[in-house]
């Protein structure tokens, strides 16, 4: 009999199989670097470029790059300028914004409020179908009464509104060159304002420096992006030297970043949850009380203790730690496999089978936690098939709504509070809309208006115990996310999973 631990240790071994090699006697340890070109590998290729059509972290680390929005959130987590350099409330539902001078889009056109309105306006048409639809739905109408102006009226007061200009939705796009290319050349060639620019495609991802950035060129000419999807030879990749930043580094592979002297790990608190999404349009998926059994069955504390080395927490329900509004008082999902056996059987289980579509490093571990998870639901009499799908694949399902069963999301908590994570994906018309319960919908939409956080609070504890009842999202875990990186290369993550390469954040430590 195989037990779950050593269960979750073959899992593990699943996502780094292969000898990672240690530095060749006499490689360079440089702490120093005169390198013009920052070369970065991730888990898996980019599949969307334009910022409307995708909330995938191996496309959004280089979309935010490419576009800027008006306002920006910092890895300390403060809202800062982007293209707007102040802005004020006018009265309770109006917001004023002035826009940065000068500014002009890499192909040279200038950007203007007429950009502005044009990109958030876009993310909300019921026409262009974008996965953003939710993220800006705030907005009533927005004028735009001179170049540099831009005013936003809201339908009802929107406290949080400059914050969610900051990330999904709120990346500008040209007006005229989307207009006159279309949607498919524009995702094909990207033209924003941002510090990468022209970009050239083939077994890597090569972005060319904006030399004339508005907020300084970057401590680089150029940015290489290597898709490497297997764990072994990403890392392997970083310790010869041939990569200056890793991005998934599990944390069973952290000792031998660490224990090389050129390389280190830094990492911080994922501002999000790492979650099954679940079709709950698709039978036995309809069925909350077979929900609640396969979240039961999930001994998390195992998974974070054998999978994630202790770098992770298990999750109480919807809500990240960290947010506003998170309860502390909530205890940890439960694990219960007696329990769960007993729920299936109440729920008239008969065995259907009930898919985990996986890809291999989307997220950290993916593959190993429903390898693990699968063999835990078997226990207690869940007939599970796990697939695995490449990420292309993913993201054409995730756009058309035609997962089979469960599937790995890392929803992300954009603005610090349960409106900018659960609201946002969940809602009505959101990304992973396959429920409705009009309790929930009712409440959702009371406190994303409300500006009495008291009200908020109590609304999303009664919203909490009905996504607890009906699981919408199966959570596993909220982990730490790292990153293995040359110890001359200075960069800071940001918990929102941004990757950012402005001058603020990166440079190469130089001699």
């Amino acid at each position: 009999m195989v037990t779950r631990r050593e269960l979750l240790k073959g899992a593990a071994a699943l996502g780094v199989a292969g000898a990672v090699p240690q530095l060749a006697p006499g490689a360079a340890l440089a702490q120093t670097t005169q390198k013009k070109e920052l070369v970065v590998a991730q888990g898996g290729d980019i599949a969307k470029f334009d910022p409307h059509f995708s909330t995938s972290s191996n496309d959004i680390r280089w979309s935010f790059n490419v576009f800027d929005n008006l306002t920006s959130r910092h890895p300390d987590g403060k809202l800062y300028p982007g293209l707007a350099t102040e802005w004020k409330l006018e009265g309770q539902s109006t917001y004023r914004f002035k826009l940065r001078e000068g500014v002009k889009f890499h192909n040279g056109d200038p950007f203007t409020s007429a950009d502005a309105k044009f990109s958030i306006e876009r993310t909300y048409d019921p026409a262009a179908k974008t996965m953003v639809a939710t993220a800006l739905s705030t907005i009533d109408r927005i004028e735009a009464p001179d170049p540099l102006t831009l005013v936003i009226y809201t339908k009802k007061p929107d406290p949080l509104l400059p914050a969610r200009l900051a990330f999904y939705g709120g990346q500008i796009v040209p007006k005229k060159y989307l207009e006159s290319v279309g949607a498919e050349t524009f995702n094909a060639k990207p033209v924003g304002t941002g510090p990468l620019a022209s970009w050239v495609k083939d077994d890597r991802a090569v972005f060319d420096a904006n030399p004339d950035y508005w907020g300084g060129r970057i401590d680089a000419d150029r940015v290489v992006l290597r898709p490497i999807v297997e764990t072994a030879p990403r890392v392997a990749a970083l310790l010869k030297g041939e990569v200056d930043i890793i991005t998934q580094l599990p944390p069973d592979q952290a000792e031998r970043v660490t224990g090389n002297p050129a390389t280190r790990v830094t990492g911080a608190l994922y501002a999000g949850l790492y979650v099954f999404g679940v079709n709950s349009k698709r039978p036995p998926l309809d069925n909350p009380l077979v929900k609640q059994a396969l979240s039961l069955a999930i001994d998390r504390e195992a998974i974070v203790k054998e999978l994630w080395r202790g770098r992770g927490i298990v999750p109480s329900g919807p809500i990240a730690k960290g947010d506003n509004h998170f309860d502390a008082k909530l205890p940890p999902l439960a694990y219960n496999p007696k329990e769960a056996r007993e729920r299936l059987k109440k729920a008239g289980y008969k065995g259907e089978e009930i898919f985990i579509e996986t890809t291999v490093a989307y997220v950290s571990q993916d593959k190993a936690m429903s390898e693990a998870i699968a063999g835990m639901w078997k226990d207690v009499g869940v007939n599970v098939r796990v697939e695995v799908i490449e990420y292309s694949v993913r993201a054409q399902k995730g756009r058309e709504k035609t997962f089979k069963g469960l599937w790995w999301s890392d929803p992300t908590s954009t603005l610090g509070d349960p409106d900018g994570m659960m609201w946002r994906l969940l809602g009505p018309g959101g990304p992973m809309d396959y429920w409705r319960e009009a309790k929930f919908d009712e409440l959702g939409n009371a406190a994303r208006f409300s500006v009495d956080e008291k009200f908020r609070g109590e609304a999303y504890r009664e919203i909490t115990k009905i996504f607890l009842e009906n699981l919408p999202w199966i959570p596993v875990i909220q982990p730490y996310e790292d990153y293995g990186m040359q110890k001359y290369v200075e960069f800071t993550p940001n918990p929102n999973q941004q990757f950012e390469v402005r001058r603020f954040n990166f440079r190469f430590r130089r001699a």
